[in-house]
């Protein structure tokens, strides 16, 4: 194994071993020390890899809405309009196992993103991203007539909200609703009521 693959294997050691502190014991409880021990690596390699603790956090993000990225961008390609392309997206269930795994972290940082200035520039970029791209799948809807005209900026806030939501409600009652169900009923549910 070369050193850029073995430093990749490290980097991705840490990451994991970060998200499992987290989720376990929350941000604020795992530092460093415990983050490594769990990795069974060195602070040094630690700081070979990430800055600080807040670092490997943003990149644990990055990693997660590049996987949101990746179902969203196959989802328009395989989708011929607008509706179609949300109950694609509504289908991924990767996505939403995904989240319903990390979404204790990413609340927690979205609260510590409203007490540090740097952390919610940070933060506000990712929220504007998909905000900004559902603003326009609303607004090629309305253009293709397939949606009423609505406040695209109101409707992708909505949209947002309700995805938040059923995220949160399949990791707190995983076991007592149909989440992919339910997921995949959603979108036409939702827009029935702007659809003409």
């Amino acid at each position: 194994m070369d050193i850029k693959e073995k430093g990749k294997r490290s980097r991705n050691k840490l990451l994991e071993a970060a998200e499992e502190c987290f989720t376990k014991y929350g941000f604020d409880a795992s530092g460093v020390d415990k983050i490594c021990k769990t990795a069974g690596m060195s602070k040094g390699a630690f700081y070979h890899h990430f800055s600080s603790k807040e670092d490997l956090f943003l990149e644990m993000l990055n990693q997660w809405l590049e996987i949101i990225d990746r179902y969203i961008k196959s989802a328009r390609e395989d989708s011929s309009n607008m509706l179609e392309m949300f109950v694609n997206i509504s289908k991924a269930k990767k996505i939403f196992k995904d989240a319903g795994s990390k979404l204790p972290i990413f609340i927690e940082l979205w609260v510590r993103a409203t007490r540090d200035d740097n952390l919610r520039k940070i933060t506000i970029g990712s929220y504007y991203k998909y905000l900004n791209l559902f603003t326009e799948l609303i607004e090629e809807g309305m253009k293709e007539k397939i949606i009423k005209k609505v406040n695209p900026d109101t409707a992708a806030r909505l949209i947002i909200a309700i995805a938040i939501g059923f995220i949160m409600q399949g990791m707190l009652d995983p076991d007592m609703a149909k989440w992919e169900m339910i997921a995949k009923d959603s979108p036409a549910i939702l827009l029935k009521g702007i659809l003409r």
